[in-house]
């Protein structure tokens, strides 16, 4: 009987614990918003031309904001949107004459490791398709 209590003790401390940490996980990843987080991957037209980029989402006070490759070169959303009855997106922005429009779906919502974006890229004249993976 001791061994059994000692067991269900055990058990349910593993449990607190793993609880904890996986809530932790969550916090770190932003996880409050769907959007919310360090998304990276690449867009281009081709299979072969392909360009890496980071793209920072927010959500702050019932409102989604956005850049694209942070540092002296960003580009910053002037408007971000989520469509969640079917989980679409839409990104616009403009840097040094060039307009950005990018229009996407999320895959693997559910996923904490593996959500990721997936649609089409138009920067300039230049149209392509991208992937971006939430980090």
């Amino acid at each position: 009987m001791k061994g059994s209590m000692t067991r269900s003790t055990m058990l349910a401390a593993c449990f607190a614990i793993a609880s904890a940490a996986a809530a932790q996980v969550a916090l770190n990843q932003g996880q409050g918003h769907p959007l919310k987080g360090v998304w990276l991957g690449d867009w281009g037209p081709n299979a072969t031309d392909r360009t890496a980029v980071v793209i920072l989402m927010d959500y702050r006070d019932d409102t989604l904001s956005g850049t694209l490759n942070p540092g002296p070169d960003v580009v910053r959303f002037s408007r971000v949107e989520l469509d969640h009855t079917d989980w679409t997106v839409h990104l616009e922005g403009e840097s040094n004459g060039v307009r950005y429009v990018i229009d996407g779906a999320i895959e693997n919502l559910g996923s904490v490791f593996d959500r990721s974006i997936v649609g089409t890229w138009v920067q300039g004249d230049q149209r392509g398709d991208f992937r971006v993976t939430m980090r």
